[in-house]
C-alpha cells in the first residue's frame, strides 16, 4: 500500500527512524525486492551498475549481525574518536543556557540505544556494496565510487517511506566490516560495504521536517563564505 505524498513531502519528511519501527509486523521479500527495483532506478557513475546488495531476513543471522553491530559501536565508544566526540558534546551541553542541545543529544542517544538494543528483531536488513577498495583508490575514484551506490541508498529511503516502512541510516558496523563480510560471505578484498539499514513498517506515518541550518548561513554564492 502507497501513501499519497507529493515529491516534496517525501523529500521533506523522510526521516532516519529508528524507535518507531515495528518490530511485530513481517515485511515481505516481494515488497523489499520493489523497493529496490525503484532504488536502482538511481544514478550511477557510466550506468555501470557495480553495486551488489545483501538483504537478510534469516533470524540467526540476525542476531550474529546485531551482535557485530552492538560491538562495533563499543569499538567507537572506546576509540580516540569516540572519546573525542563524548568531550565535544558535552561541551556544547556545558555551553548551552537553554538546554536544547542537552535535550537534543538525549533523545539521539536514546534513538541510537533503541535501535542497538532491536537491532536483532528487525524484520529485515540490506547490505549495499561498492566492487572495489576505497584504501586502494586514489580520491576521484573513492568519490566516484561512494557516488555510485549512495543515491541508490537514499532513493530505497524514499521508496520505503512511500509504502509506510522506514530506515535508519548506520555505519557503525564498518568497524568491523570484515567480520560482516565472513558472516554474510562477502568477497571482503573486493567489495566496501556502505552501511547497514533495517527494513521495517513504521508506526505511523506521520513524519514531519526537521530542523535544519537555514539556505542563508550554509551556501556560498560564487566564492566560498559569499553569502550574497
Amino acid at each position: 500500500m502507497t501513501h499519497t505524498l507529493s515529491a516534496d513531502e517525501v523529500l521533506t519528511t523522510t526521516r532516519s527512524v529508528r524507535k518507531r519501527l515495528d518490530l511485530t509486523r513481517p515485511v515481505s521479500r516481494a515488497l523489499i525486492a520493489e523497493c529496490l527495483d525503484i532504488a536502482f532506478q538511481a544514478p550511477n557513475g557510466s550506468n555501470q551498475n557495480t553495486w551488489q546488495w545483501v538483504v537478510v531476513d534469516d533470524r540467526s543471522l540476525m542476531r550474529q549481525i546485531a551482535e557485530i553491530y552492538d560491538a562495533s559501536l563499543n569499538d567507537f565508544i572506546t576509540s580516540p574518536e569516540g572519546q573525542a566526540y563524548q568531550k565535544e558534546a558535552a561541551k556544547k551541553v556545558a555551553q548551552d543556557t537553554t538546554g536544547k542541545v542537552a535535550e537534543g543529544m538525549m533523545k539521539m542517544s536514546a534513538s541510537v540505544d533503541y535501535l542497538r538494543q532491536n537491532m536483532a528483531k528487525m524484520p529485515a536488513v540490506v547490505v549495499p556494496m561498492f566492487y572495489g577498495r576505497p584504501e586502494k583508490m586514489d580520491l576521484f575514484h573513492q568519490a566516484s565510487n561512494w557516488g555510485s551506490v549512495l543515491p541508490a541508498v537514499w532513493s530505497l529511503f524514499l521508496a520505503l517511506r512511500v509504502r509506510g516502512l522506514g530506515s535508519a541510516w548506520t555505519t557503525a558496523h564498518i568497524l568491523r566490516e570484515k567480520q560482516m563480510a565472513e558472516l554474510l560471505a562477502i568477497p571482503y578484498g573486493d567489495y566496501t560495504q556502505v552501511g547497514l539499514f533495517p527494513i521495517a513498517y513504521t508506526i505511523g506515518t506521520d513524519f514531519k521536517k526537521a530542523a535544519r541550518k537555514p539556505v542563508a548561513e550554509v551556501v556560498s554564492w560564487n566564492r566560498f563564505g559569499a553569502r550574497s
